[in-house]
């Protein structure tokens, strides 16, 4: 059970020091798309370290249940006999008390997760279908225009998809920064972008407690309109979707991604004064450096682990 051991290790080590580490190497977002594929990778190796000690502990109860060689079967054994009354009733009523807490919590959490990520969803799926009711379909796929005196545009999630922009900003755009704006949401759409941050949202309204799950949505959500700017401005010029986001007011709704909802004077610095091609290269470089780190800190501890089971074997 070393190798457990060290994956919970390792689950601490990102969980405290990855939300400080990925803030500071993304910050300025340098290098948006390797941002986001850093701050993924520790979510994601973090929930899968959790799921694979779980799996390691029910495999070794198993494999070591009749020779007793096992620490955990031990533990397991002692547990069991505490559950059947053998060492008294107090013991055993605090420990059935104790499991039934464990295995609430952990319903509990599962249960939420997957019904903040539905409501959220639907609420995303609702939202495009009433924008397709009552907004006018214009010459582009899935773009529809609303009555709003707010001037903004964003995109929401659905079957279609949607991409929303009030009559207030089509009056305050001229024709290239509209197509700008429209093309900034178009790369959401295309990189499914909601949905990852629908998804993240979820984590972080689960584990409200963890930086790396509030946090990294947060960082999540930043980079990748960062990533859609980029996307927009190799098509349009960095300069019409400058002035185009910046004449658009902060006005899209929560379950949305909108042009210029978030950290927007952030954005704006970098499109007006993009860094040096030597900064994006040491930028891009740390950060893959580290998401290589998270990746295969977790992979070698386990094939380690096997390699040691089969020699032993041997």
């Amino acid at each position: 059970m070393n190798v457990a051991a060290c994956l919970l290790l390792y689950s601490v080590a990102v969980i405290v020091f990855g939300p400080p580490a990925l803030g500071f190497l993304t910050r300025a977002g340098h290098a948006p798309r390797s941002g986001v594929a850093a701050w993924l990778i520790a979510i994601g190796s973090v929930l899968l370290t959790w799921l694979t000690v779980v799996v390691l502990v029910i495999v070794d109860v198993v494999a070591h249940w009749h020779d007793g060689g096992s620490f955990v079967v031990s533990c397991v054994r002692l547990l069991c006999d505490l559950a059947a009354g053998k060492a008294g009733s107090a013991p055993q009523v605090m420990l059935l008390a104790s499991a039934v807490a464990v295995v609430g919590t952990v319903a509990v959490i599962g249960i939420r997760l997957v019904r903040v990520v539905g409501r959220l969803r639907a609420h995303a799926y609702e939202h495009a279908e009433a924008v397709r009711l009552v907004g006018r379909p214009t010459g582009e796929r899935d773009v529809y225009v609303v009555d709003a005196a707010e001037r903004t545009a964003y995109c929401v999630a659905g079957k279609p998809p949607a991409i929303v922009v009030t009559t207030a900003a089509v009056a305050a755009l001229d024709e290239r920064e509209l197509a700008a704006v429209l093309a900034h949401e178009r790369a959401h759409l295309d990189g499914h972008h909601p949905r990852i941050v629908t998804a993240l949202r979820g984590l972080a309204l689960v584990f409200p407690r963890l930086a790396l799950m509030t946090r990294g949505a947060a960082e999540i959500s930043r980079l990748l309109e960062m990533c859609a700017d980029d996307a927009a401005a190799r098509r349009h010029g960095k300069r019409a979707l400058l002035t185009g986001l910046m004449a658009l007011a902060a006005g899209a709704p929560a379950a949305a991604l909108g042009a210029a909802d978030v950290a927007v004077l952030n954005r704006a610095e970098r499109l007006a004064l993009p860094p040096a091609n030597h900064v994006r290269v040491r930028t891009q470089a740390a950060l893959t450096s580290a998401t290589a780190m998270i990746a295969i800190a977790p992979l070698g501890t386990l094939v380690l682990g096997v390699s040691g089971v089969f020699m032993c074997g041997v």
